[in-house]
């Protein structure tokens, strides 16, 4: 196998070993212990009050053992095996505490309250052990290595937090509810650990006014309203509201000794708080027919407001950025749900039902600190190509656009040029007109949210057998494939391996102004993110086919009450237009995509038993 000591690599191979010989040879080991408790107990105090009391406690202890034998290390004449052993405890404890009072006056008047507390903590315990060099493959526990190397991290956070609720609703017709809670997070400054988060909903069932009763036709009619404010913590690492020390060297006396300075990657920020979301809601319920039809409608604003995002500062500080509560997001909706029952069984035992739910959501940046400056995200191995811009949706795609093939006349004609392109590479927009292509010319030219979601499911039954099928899609979304950038990018020296879509590719200029050529095979004026690695996120997905067959009939058993055999089809079927990878729902990071895994088909065959 190429590169695999003593041999050396093929002619036309690249810089690794043979992937195949490092699968077969490498040692990866990973073992998990996880405990899962739970406890609780509850005491009625009075007939109408209760107490709730719970401990629940997720402890994983983990580590990894890696060996790589010096045959597959890498391609060269004295390669070297390495390891390494890695490793983490992680504790997760909450205890809730809850007072209920539920009560009933007049028959008509319907009361429920709760109060509470609760405490959770979080801690996690990171080591790593990594070697120096083995001398030999007969021994592969570090103690044969020389030079390890090992570093440990903590971290820890608690979270606090006092909850009321109260509901009350008149004769099922009248409903009202309001809640309140105040939380406290060890995350934050010393100035604002705390945030109040209040909300209220109310209810009037329209259908069950006397004035309804004579309209057959409508047999559910609600009106709903909410308004809310949550808050979010997760953003924030445990200290990012304190400042951090890094070891540096220093010199003493004209010696060099080991000291600590102020890690320069994170700013203290005392004022650091919570991340707040006001949601209003609007809804309708509307029953027809007996509920053979029946829909739901909801309209929703949410914003989002002192977001935590890093911002740029004067380097002057000795910090480059810092972590803020500077921006402000707008997400607006709607969400449709009609379920309709379309065959009810008649004495011939067939019934079928249909249910679907279609939805819409827009965002975008309302502000983003002081001057509203636009901040640039995701610019791993190359320019940045994801942007948060006030007016625009969050994340939106930054990009260079490619416009075509470059021609031998676009050369003579002197078309602005990425480094030193030649005829047959990438044509680029020069979207500033300033006679280059540099990271000046990116463009917004999407955003990573889809602008539709929808499904559709089928429900049938007929004398013991039932099928069930889900359909599923988006639209109007783009996804930017990284992993398809690392496998098509421009700059790939010859050795790489070209796509099969270079069949139809430009080879001389005899093949200028071809329509449908893809660029030439391997390139060297090295690479820019562009529009050649965005895609739509559109597709539409049978997420899962069902059939099963009641045995009730068939199997009468005293200790056996019930009785189903299934089969099951998930993803089967379906269609996207995402060719650079495999699965255009999954997105790694803001609007990425780095090789995400397919989603798997399978075809599952079961039975239920009831005892």
């Amino acid at each position: 196998m190429t590169g695999v000591f003593p041999n050396t690599k093929y002619t036309w191979a690249g810089s690794r070993v043979s992937p195949v010989a490092r699968v077969e040879q490498i040692t990866g080991e990973t073992k998990l212990f996880r405990t899962l408790t739970t406890i609780f107990g509850e005491f009625d105090i009075i007939p109408a009050l209760s107490l709730r009391s719970s401990l629940n406690l997720d402890n994983a202890d983990a580590n990894y053992k890696r060996y790589i034998p010096y045959q597959v290390a890498s391609i060269s004449a004295n390669p070297l095996a390495s390891g390494a052993l890695n490793g983490y405890k992680r504790l997760t404890f909450v205890n809730e505490n809850t007072l209920s009072y539920n009560q009933t006056f007049a028959q008509k008047h319907n009361i429920s309250a709760l109060a509470g507390l609760s405490y959770s903590t979080f801690k996690f315990d990171n080591w790593n052990i990594n070697s120096g060099t083995f001398t030999t493959n007969d021994i592969t526990t570090l103690n044969a290595a020389t030079n390890n190397t090992a570093t440990s991290t903590e971290t820890k956070n608690v979270l606090i937090s006092y909850f009321g609720r109260v509901q009350y609703d008149y004769d099922g017709r009248y409903l009202l509810s309001a809640s309140i809670r105040r939380d406290g997070s060890s995350k934050f400054g010393a100035n604002t650990k705390w945030g109040v988060f209040p909300s209220v909903s109310a209810g009037w069932r329209v259908s069950e006014e006397g004035f309804m009763r004579s309209i057959d036709v409508i047999s559910e009619l609600k009106l709903r309203g909410s308004w809310g404010i949550t808050g979010n913590n997760g953003y924030s690492g445990d200290y990012n509201s304190i400042g951090l020390l890094s070891f540096a060297n220093y010199s003493y006396n004209g010696t060099q000794v080991s000291g600590q300075i102020i890690n320069s990657s994170n700013f203290p920020n005392p004022d650091l708080s919570w991340e707040e979301s006001e949601t209003i809601n609007i809804g309708l319920d509307l029953g027809l027919f007996q509920n053979r039809i029946f829909t739901s409608f909801d309209y929703y604003t949410k914003r989002n407001s002192n977001l935590l995002l890093s911002i740029p500062v004067p380097t002057a500080s000795g910090f480059s950025s810092a972590l803020t509560n500077i921006g402000e997001v707008l997400n607006k909706g709607w969400e449709l749900e009609v379920t309709s029952r379309n065959i009810v069984n008649q004495g011939n035992g067939l019934t079928w039902s249909t249910s679907i739910n279609f939805s819409h959501n827009t965002n975008n940046v309302q502000q983003l600190g002081p001057n509203n400056t636009p901040i640039l995200f995701n610019g791993g191995f190359d320019i940045e190509h994801s942007i948060l811009m006030v007016g625009e949706p969050m994340y939106s795609l930054y990009l260079v656009q490619e416009i075509g093939v470059l021609s031998t006349k676009d050369i003579a004609d002197g078309y602005p040029l990425f480094g030193n392109e030649e005829a047959g590479d990438p044509k680029y927009l020069d979207a500033n007109k300033d006679g280059k292509i540099d990271p000046n010319d990116r463009v917004l030219s999407g955003h990573p949210n889809p602008d539709y979601t929808w499904g559709i499911t089928n429900n049938l039954s007929f004398k013991g057998f039932d099928l069930s099928i889900l359909f599923q899609g988006q639209l109007g979304g783009k996804i930017y494939s990284m992993f398809g950038r690392a496998v098509d990018r421009t700059g790939q020296g010859f050795s790489d391996n070209a796509l099969a879509s270079y069949a139809n590719r430009w080879r001389s200029p005899a093949d200028d102004g071809k329509p449908g050529l893809t660029q030439k095979a391997q390139s060297t004026f090295g690479r820019i993110k562009n529009t050649d690695w965005m895609y739509s996120s559109d597709y539409w997905r049978i997420r899962t086919i069902s059939l099963g067959y009641n045995l009730g009939t068939v199997i009468k058993n005293k200790v056996i009450s019930g009785a189903r055999l299934y089969i099951t089809a998930e993803n089967m079927f379906g269609n996207d237009k995402y060719y650079g990878g495999w699965n255009p729902e999954a997105v790694n990071t803001n609007g990425e995509d780095y090789g995400s895994f397919p989603l798997s088909k399978g075809l599952v065959f079961g039975l239920n038993l009831t005892f």
